[in-house]
């Protein structure tokens, strides 16, 4: 249940109940909403009172003219790590490297994403982000991590009549805080960084339904300042790691489905430390057969499902070298029934694996696996949505952006070709 060691499984089962509401405030050219959930999670063994925890979301799309759009988003939660998939879809729990135990965690993150039509051929684009999280791993004498991002990102777009070629560059701050009793296999640190990026794309519309995407590019990490817990450590150097991706994507009526293969840096906030991760991802959602027939554009019965396998190896906080490395797999499948369009039913399996491995200091760090099965329902009142923000309007699959959801739209299936965001637990 809480990601033990291996040999050391800790099982469980527990019940979450989730109220919350919604609000939402349309014009014509905006849309705002604004949600709030409480959260109790009651353990049948590891707790005798129950955990209580929350999210709050904000989301508004903005369209300042004719040639311009405009979206910001604003997350906060807290939480369990280990109960946090039961908020999403089984494709939108990105994999990373985790700790282990019964993780406590804080998280709230913000970003604003902003494009210009410059003409039919040319798009100009810009994103500001930030984020932050706490964890503390619930022990008698607690290891406490606190990390905090923020950057942007400046973008150009050349659209052809079935393809697409952009470049983007941008750069973040990363201040990574580890606070670890004394004697810890990992002790406490405070690692601050530049991660200056640069990185290209080309979009190809095969067709009506598939498209591919390329994209190369490169992430310079670049540490700086002195780390008050280890003050004679000396000589941080800089390092310059590339970034490359393939994606195929299919966008139909009866369904969606992406295959992927990247490699990227990205601050890994959890374990406060940046990291290089390789991952392939296979991820779809289908409409199914219910009382013979198929309702493809409303769908009473949809499978979906992802499965992922990732390679994640430390960049070493003085010396930039990469030298360890964790092997990390999950499974996702589900069946979700759309009784009403304010009433669903779901039935989940999820299977997490994480090798062992070594840390930064070359201490060993045990790896776990967490098998979870789960059934939810959801219930709207009212069930009809007057407007709804769109999930994704942004970093479209198809060349020709068709695959955006529409101003006002609620899809029914998941939308399984968006890129996981930064309010995600990573």
């Amino acid at each position: 249940m809480f990601s033990e060691q291996s040999g050391q499984q800790d099982p469980d089962a527990f019940v979450q109940v989730r109220p919350g509401l919604k609000f939402t405030y349309a014009m014509p050219r905006l849309i705002q909403d604004l949600e709030g959930e409480a959260e109790a999670t009651q353990y049948a063994i590891n707790g005798h009172t129950p955990s209580w925890s929350g999210r709050a979301a904000y989301q508004a799309l903005l369209l300042p003219g004719p040639r311009s759009e405009m979206i910001v988003s604003l997350n906060a939660q807290t939480g369990v790590l280990n109960a946090i998939t039961a908020r999403t879809e089984t494709d939108q729990m990105p994999v990373q490297l985790q700790p282990l135990g019964k993780l406590q965690f804080s998280s709230a993150d913000g970003s604003e994403y902003g494009d210009y039509v410059w003409s039919r051929e040319i798009r100009l684009t810009q994103r500001l982000f930030g984020r932050a999280s706490r964890s503390d791993d619930d022990m008698t004498d607690p290891t406490i991590i606190t990390s905090e991002e923020a950057g942007g990102t400046v973008g150009i777009e050349r659209n052809f009549v079935q393809s697409t070629i952009s470049l983007e560059g941008g750069a973040s701050i990363v201040h990574m805080r580890r606070i670890a009793p004394v004697g810890a296999p990992m002790g406490s640190r405070l690692d601050r960084q530049y991660n200056p990026r640069i990185r290209g794309a080309y979009t190809r519309d095969l067709d009506r339904r598939y498209s591919l995407n390329l994209d190369a590019g490169a992430v310079y990490v670049v540490p700086y300042g002195t780390d008050p817990y280890n003050p004679m450590t000396k000589g941080r150097s800089p390092g310059l790691f590339p970034i490359v991706g393939a994606q195929l994507s299919l966008v139909d009526v009866w369904g969606v489905g992406v295959a992927s293969i990247r490699r990227d840096v990205t601050p890994n906030l959890l374990v406060a430390q940046n990291t290089v991760s390789d991952v392939a991802q296979v991820s779809a959602g289908i409409p199914l057969k219910w009382n013979g027939e198929i309702h493809r554009r409303q769908p009473k019965l949809v499978a979906t499902g992802s499965g992922t396998a990732m390679r994640t190896q430390l960049i070493d906080p003085v010396d930039s070298s990469v030298d360890n490395s964790f092997w990390i797999g999950r499974l996702d499948v589900g069946l979700q029934y759309q009784y009403s369009p304010g009433i669903q039913y779901a039935l989940r399996y999820e299977l997490m694996v994480q090798s062992q491995g070594t840390d930064s200091f070359g201490d060993d760090v045990p790896g776990f696996y967490r098998n979870t099965v789960f059934f939810t329902f959801k219930a709207r009142f009212p069930q009809d949505v007057a407007v709804e923000v769109p999930k994704r309007r942004e970093n479209a699959v198809r060349s020709d952006r068709k695959d955006l959801t529409p101003m006002g739209a609620e899809p029914v299936i998941p939308d399984l070709t968006a890129e996981p965001s930064d309010d995600d637990i990573r």
